[in-house]
């Protein structure tokens, strides 16, 4: 019953741990190994970018929701299209 929405769910789980994964833990591991210190230009450049994806995360999983409430809207189960 889930099949129609695989693409709107497969969205927002990707939306949902892209930040947290490839952006975040890999900046702050990168900051802490390289020990910048904390207001330096390199540190806050990278904390800048991790915002910037963070951002871009948030407007995807938005984006996800609402193509899910617009899957909903039109989904009838069990409803043969033939």
């Amino acid at each position: 019953m889930l099949l129609p929405f695989f693409n709107v769910i497969l969205s927002l789980i990707g939306a949902a741990s892209f930040w947290p994964l490839t952006v975040y833990l890999p900046v702050e591991m990168y900051i802490a190994r390289a020990k910048f210190p904390k207001f330096s230009v390199s540190s806050m450049c990278l904390q800048a970018l991790s915002f910037i994806c963070l951002l871009v995360s948030l407007v995807a999983a938005a984006g996800s929701v609402e193509g899910l409430i617009q899957s909903l809207k039109t989904y009838h189960p069990f409803k043969n299209e033939a």
